[in-house]
């Protein structure tokens, strides 16, 4: 089964929200990792070709918003 890129978008709404409620809740770490695994798990013949590159901008826009990237924990750490 191939998603449809709306279809894509509805899952990092999906992961974008549970990330939010989570660091609402001070969840540790361990947990946003485990729902974003969870949640971005898509195999990679479920996306459209011209889709993946999109997919990955998605993936690496969420880590970053919700600090789960090197580069995001040394910007809010000031270093």
């Amino acid at each position: 089964m191939r998603y449809s890129r709306e279809q894509l978008a509805s899952k990092f709404a999906e992961l974008d929200a549970a990330l939010i409620r989570l660091a609402m809740a001070d969840a540790p770490e361990e947990q946003l990792w485990a729902a974003f695994e969870q949640l971005v798990h898509v195999p990679s013949s479920s996306i459209e070709p011209a889709d993946r590159r999109w997919w990955w901008e998605q993936v690496y826009t969420l880590m970053e918003r919700h600090g789960l990237t090197e580069l995001s924990r040394r910007a809010a750490s000031g270093r």
